[in-house]
C-alpha cells in the first residue's frame, strides 16, 4: 500500500511539472520577453523597415520589402535558437593572488554540441555574482566581450580576461557570459555558465614606505632569523678528520695545525629552526585613533581596516622568515581554505607548516579568511604555543599591548605591536620602540 501511494504521488507530481512546463512554453508574454531581449540593432532596423513597407500613408503597401522583411525576421529568430552554441566553461587561475593586484584568468570555452558555434561574444560578467559585486575591479578593455569567430564541434578556444579583488577572503568567480549573434547579427542568444572555479585573496601587500612601524619589525625579524642560523653552532660536541665527501660546516684550524690533517668540528643541532608564529587579531579600542585613513584606503564602509593593516603587516613578516630560511609554523585559530594541503590539528586549532627557503603561498593563503578573535581565543592559542622538547621560538603580531595577555609562560616570547607609537629620533629618522629585542629573545 505505502509503494502504490508514492508512486501515485510521484505520477502527480510529475504530471504538474509537465503541466507547468506546458504553460511556461505556451505563454506569448514569455516568448514576448525572450524576443525582445533578443533583439539587436540590426534585428530593430529591419522591423522598421517592415513597418514602412506598409506605405499607410499612401495606402498602397510594398508587398515584396514586406515579405522580405518578414520573412528575413522569423528566420533569422529561428536560426538563432537553433544555433545556440552547447558550450563547457574551463577557467585557469592562480591559486592565490594578493587583494588590489590584477591578474590573468584564462577561460577555455569547450563546444560539446553537434553543430559549429559561430559568431560569439565571450567573457566574465562580473554584475551577475550573487555576492560581492564591488570587490572586483575590472579595466576598460579587459571588461569587454571578446570576439570569437567559430568554435567547431569538439574544438576548444582559449581567451584571456585581467581583473582584480579588492578585498581578500576566498571569493567566487563571476560567471562566463557567451552571446551568439548568428546570423548577421539580427539577434542575441545570451547564457551564463559559472565555472565553480574560486580564488583565494590574500591579505593586501604592505606600503613600505608609509609603515615606519614595519621597518623595526623588520629588522627585529631579520635579527631573529640571523640568531637562529647562528645559533646552530653553538652545540660543539667534538672534532673529526675530514674525509672526501663529508659535509663541512666549520673547520677546527687548532687541531689542523697541530695534526697536520684537516680536522671537521662536529654539532649536534638541527640545522633548521622552527618558529611558531601567532597573530593575534583581538580588536582594541583605540584601532581607530591608531590607523592613519590617509595612508590605509578603505574599501568598504564595513572593512576594518586596522585588522587589514595588520594582516599585511604579518603577511610581509612571513615573508621575511621564510626568505631568511626560517621553517615558520602558523597557528590559525579561524577558518583556513581547504585548498591548503599542509594543515595539522590541534584541538580546535590549526597550524599551517612552511619549510624556509620555499614558497610562502600557504601561509598567506591561510591569512585569506581570518577573522577578530576574542582575549579569551587568544589566551587558549598562547598557553597551547609552547611545544615539548627543544628550544621554543615564538613571534606573535599583534594589535594589543604586551602586558594585555599573560604571558609568564613564555618569557622569551617576541611580542610585536604594530599600533607602536613610542617613537625615538635619531637623526632624521623615526625608530619605534618594540617590546622585545631579537638578542632578548636569543637569550
Amino acid at each position: 500500500m505505502k509503494r502504490d501511494a508514492s508512486a501515485s504521488r510521484k505520477t502527480r507530481w510529475s504530471r504538474r511539472r509537465l503541466a507547468l512546463k506546458t504553460l511556461q512554453w505556451c505563454n506569448p508574454i514569455a516568448w514576448w520577453l525572450a524576443l525582445r531581449r533578443s533583439m539587436t540593432g540590426g534585428s530593430v532596423t529591419l522591423l522598421l523597415i517592415g513597418i514602412v513597407s506598409l506605405n499607410i500613408v499612401w495606402g498602397y503597401p510594398w508587398m515584396g520589402m514586406f515579405a522580405s522583411c518578414v520573412a528575413m525576421f522569423v528566420v533569422g529568430w529561428i536560426i538563432n535558437r537553433l544555433m545556440s552554441p552547447r558550450l563547457k566553461v574551463a577557467l585557469d587561475v592562480p591559486l592565490a593572488v594578493r587583494a588590489g593586484e590584477s591578474f590573468v584568468a584564462r577561460i577555455s570555452l569547450i563546444h560539446e554540441g553537434r553543430l559549429p558555434a559561430m559568431s560569439l561574444c565571450a567573457g566574465l560578467d562580473h554584475s551577475r555574482r550573487k555576492h560581492g559585486r564591488r570587490d572586483i575591479e575590472m579595466p576598460l578593455d579587459a571588461s569587454a566581450m571578446q570576439w570569437v569567430p567559430d568554435i567547431a564541434p569538439g574544438a576548444t578556444t582559449t581567451i584571456e580576461q585581467s581583473l582584480t579583488f579588492l578585498r581578500r577572503g576566498v571569493h567566487e568567480m563571476p560567471p562566463v557570459r557567451i552571446e551568439s549573434l548568428f546570423p548577421f547579427h539580427l539577434f542575441r542568444s545570451t547564457q551564463w555558465l559559472d565555472s565553480g572555479e574560486s580564488m583565494v585573496i590574500t591579505p593586501r601587500r604592505l606600503d613600505w614606505d608609509s609603515e615606519m612601524a614595519w621597518q623595526m619589525i623588520h629588522a627585529s625579524l631579520r635579527g631573529l632569523a640571523v640568531g637562529l642560523s647562528q645559533g646552530d653552532h653553538q652545540h660543539y660536541v667534538g672534532s673529526l678528520e675530514y674525509r672526501a665527501g663529508m659535509p663541512v660546516r666549520r673547520w677546527d684550524f687548532a687541531s689542523w695545525a697541530r695534526l697536520g690533517r684537516p680536522i671537521l668540528r662536529e654539532f649536534n643541532s638541527a640545522a633548521k629552526q622552527t618558529v611558531t608564529v601567532f597573530i593575534d587579531t583581538t580588536p582594541v579600542e583605540s584601532d581607530a585613533a591608531v590607523t592613519p585613513m590617509s595612508r590605509w584606503r578603505r574599501y568598504a564602509d564595513d572593512e576594518d581596516a586596522s585588522l587589514e593593516r595588520l594582516l599585511s603587516i604579518a603577511s610581509a613578516g612571513l615573508e621575511t622568515l621564510v626568505g631568511a630560511n626560517v621553517q615558520v609554523r602558523l597557528v590559525v585559530p579561524w577558518q583556513a581554505p581547504s585548498v591548503i594541503q599542509s594543515q595539522e590539528r590541534n584541538g580546535k586549532l590549526r597550524s599551517v607548516l612552511c619549510e624556509g627557503a620555499s614558497d610562502p603561498t600557504p601561509l598567506l593563503m591561510a591569512l585569506a579568511e581570518a577573522e577578530p578573535v576574542d582575549a579569551d581565543t587568544a589566551q587558549e592559542v598562547l598557553h597551547a604555543m609552547p611545544q615539548a622538547g627543544g628550544t621554543f621560538h615564538g613571534v606573535v603580531f599583534s594589535r594589543r599591548e604586551r602586558e594585555a595577555a599573560d604571558l609568564s609562560h613564555l618569557p622569551d616570547l617576541m611580542w610585536l605591536n604594530i599600533n607602536e607609537d613610542s617613537r625615538d629620533s635619531f637623526g632624521n629618522t623615526a625608530v619605534s620602540s618594540i617590546d622585545n629585542d631579537a638578542t632578548k629573545v636569543l637569550a
